[in-house]
């Protein structure tokens, strides 16, 4: 009685721990499927996902938490959405550097699109600066450093002006979309475009050689034989 007892206590064990892996498989496999879908500018992905608590949490490491892979996607959603208010929002309690930087941003484009002048549209920027301050300190990002020199110059020429404003860009006013795909900067960077003083005819498209053209070529022919140096 004593042995099947233990068996069945060792099998429950077991039960768990596969459905624990299977639970925290699903919920991996739901955040990457969100991050192939904001990479497509499918932004309903992210409707679905709420953060919480996953095992590998409480595994020892540094490892970046499920449940900070959710709020990252969400809050990358919500920031090309325009929904600024949210993404600054969603850092009390956090410490994770990409959480703070999308915060970051979505608060100095918040204060492109506030109307504030003079002193108070200083006051915005200073806000700006302490949270891509913040944003360093939880990790060292390149990113970070260059938005804050850059919000910084563009503070000094708002003090120095009396009724200075904070200049709006076209990617200040969130998400606008061209046909079927969103327009202006996106999540990828800024459109590309052809140099203005090319000549599209001059342009060469190199395409590779199907299977057959590449057999019906001649042999290369063989190079001088190299000397052998040491």
């Amino acid at each position: 009685m004593r042995t099947i007892l233990i068996r069945v206590f060792v099998a429950a064990i077991f039960a768990v721990m596969a459905w624990l892996s299977w639970s925290e498989s699903k919920l991996a496999a739901s955040v990457a499927d969100a991050r192939q879908a904001i990479a497509t500018f499918d932004y309903r992905a992210t409707n679905a996902l709420e953060p919480k608590g996953a095992v590998s949490d409480y595994l020892p490491g540094d490892r970046r938490r499920l449940g900070d892979d959710i709020r990252i996607a969400k809050a990358r959603v919500a920031y090309w959405l325009g929904s600024y208010d949210a993404v600054a929002g969603d850092t009390e309690g956090r410490a994770d550097a990409d959480i703070l930087l999308a915060a970051a941003n979505a608060s100095f484009r918040s204060a492109q699109r506030d109307s504030a002048v003079g002193p108070a549209a200083v006051q915005q920027l200073d806000g700006v600066l302490q949270a891509y301050a913040a944003a360093m300190k939880a990790s060292p990002n390149r990113d970070a450093a260059y938005n804050y020199e850059y919000v910084t110059r563009i503070r000094d020429q708002v003090a120095h002006s009396p009724q200075g404003r904070i200049a709006r860009s076209p990617g200040s006013n969130g998400l606008v979309m061209g046909g079927d795909l969103p327009a202006g900067p996106t999540i990828h960077g800024g459109p590309g475009a052809p140099p203005p003083d090319a000549k599209t005819e001059e342009f060469q498209t190199i395409m590779p050689m199907e299977y057959g053209d590449r057999e019906a070529q001649p042999e290369a022919t063989p190079g001088a034989k190299r000397e052998r140096k040491g």
